[in-house]
């Protein structure tokens, strides 16, 4: 996922972008080995089938609505919401509109793949 990615001290508007980087494609913005940043574009119907990251996520919902299903509850998020999930926590995802993330991950040594 190199494509996209910004440099250290850029400075970008996560609703415009800059140019070359399409709005309208999930790409990360950053990836080192303890973090990762993905601004991930979610069409309206689309669904992410239950899975887990190794390492700590945040989410915040820039725009649109999305349901995280979480430990059997389901969680929406909107526009200014945010969500944590710890190590190894199941999640899925349904997109009930168009909509855009910011995924934040945090790997600590012997965790930096997602499953």
């Amino acid at each position: 996922m190199s494509h996209g990615h910004i440099k250290t001290g850029e400075v970008i508007n996560l609703e415009t972008l800059r140019d070359g980087m399409p709005g309208n494609s999930t790409f990360a913005l950053i990836k080192t080995d303890d973090m990762e940043v993905i601004r991930m574009v979610m069409p309206r119907g689309r669904d992410i089938m239950e899975h887990s990251v190794k390492g700590e996520m945040s989410v915040q919902c820039l725009k649109g609505q999305v349901i995280f299903q979480v430990e059997d509850e389901a969680k929406e998020l909107t526009a200014g919401d945010w969500l944590h999930l710890s190590h190894n926590q199941p999640h899925a995802l349904h997109a009930r509109a168009d909509s855009v993330l910011l995924l934040t991950i945090l790997f600590s040594e012997d965790n930096s793949e997602v499953q």
